[in-house]
């Protein structure tokens, strides 16, 4: 069997953030100016558990062979093992490194070409999103078309590294296949457990979390969308600001992704100090029905403004806002 890699390798032991965009007008992710907010969904319902092994449709657990491409392809992913100490390097302390394999089998009687795949892995009733270990030997390789001879298969492993109290939590994998010729994937959902026994009780999401209100504080829900607070690292120039950014899909549909662009305004001026759009790599991974998925955004903190006011605003894809408040630091 040959090894699939992903299309687009990711640097080595990527942090999941997003990139800093300059927040000067003109900008193609500034807000509406007016309009009623859309980043809220329909009414607020609990959420199926994430217990497993009850899953909603749309989402099966990991072994199962999903069909791409109308059944000229499936598409089957088996459950994280963890690596041993030092097969990956670079992982943290307190951390671990884990490996999943993907099969794509040619169901035809002719030789194809393998549809390409891309994975994301989401854990905890949150969705925090995982870090992809790329081995620093193979990341300026490029990904050349497969080709897949009659009833044949080919394999890939997806490596990823965790912290360690997510033992035993369930992870939510997004699968993106795309086939060749084609520029939108398919997409397949897979839900399983990490080896071990979870070490405390997982974050819940939310139930039923408020709505409505003008002003969010930072780190709670508004609806289905909560931005979480701000720490800083760093010193002088060079401080960095973090947030998470999580959105619910109460669905029983995917959500293209979480959609979100956050504007973070500074002072008691509102200084817009960074534009920011949190994905996962290159890319919005789609958000699989009933779950959550949470993103780490980063931006350069202004020194002067670090213990000061912070106000985030989340804008979805239609220009919409809600608004968080809280402090820089």
């Amino acid at each position: 069997m040959s090894t699939m890699r992903l299309r687009h390798a990711l640097p080595t032991m990527l942090l999941v953030g997003a990139a800093l965009v300059s927040g000067c007008a003109g900008s193609d992710s500034e807000p509406k100016a007016d309009g009623k907010p859309t980043n809220s969904r329909p009414a607020a319902r609990p959420l199926p558990s994430t217990g497993l092994p009850h899953l909603p449709d749309g989402i099966v657990k990991p072994g199962t062979a999903l069909p791409v491409g109308n059944g000229a392809w499936t598409v089957t992913l088996q459950d994280f093992e963890p690596l041993p100490a030092g097969a990956v390097p670079g992982v943290p302390a307190g951390s671990n490194a884990y490996t999943a394999r993907v099969t794509v089998a040619n169901q035809r009687p002719q030789v194809a070409t393998a549809p390409r795949t891309a994975v994301t892995a989401r854990y905890g009733a949150l969705g925090r999103t995982a870090a992809e270990a790329t081995e620093s030997s193979t990341t300026s390789a490029k990904d050349e078309p497969q080709q897949v001879p009659p009833h044949g298969s080919v394999d890939r492993d997806v490596k990823v590294v965790l912290p360690d109290q997510t033992r035993g939590l369930p992870v939510t994998l997004t699968v993106e296949a795309t086939q060749e010729g084609l520029a939108a994937p398919e997409l397949l959902f897979f839900e399983g457990a990490l080896p071990g026994a979870a070490a405390s009780p997982d974050t819940q999401a939310p139930q039923g979390a408020p709505a409505g209100q003008s002003v969010t504080p930072l780190g709670q829900w508004n609806e289905n969308v909560r931005v979480g607070k701000v720490t800083v690292s760093g010193k002088g120039a060079s401080r960095t600001g973090s947030l998470e950014l999580s959105v619910v899909n109460r669905s029983g549909d995917p959500m293209p992704g979480l959609g979100t662009t956050l504007r973070i305004l500074t002072g008691q001026d509102l200084h817009l100090a960074a534009t920011v759009r949190p994905v996962y790599g290159y890319r919005d991974a789609a958000i699989a029905p009933y779950r959550t998925a949470t993103q780490t955004a980063s931006f350069r903190a202004p020194e002067a403004a670090v213990g000061g006011p912070v106000t985030v605003e989340a804008v979805d894809a239609g220009g919409s806002r809600i608004t968080f408040e809280g402090t820089l630091g």
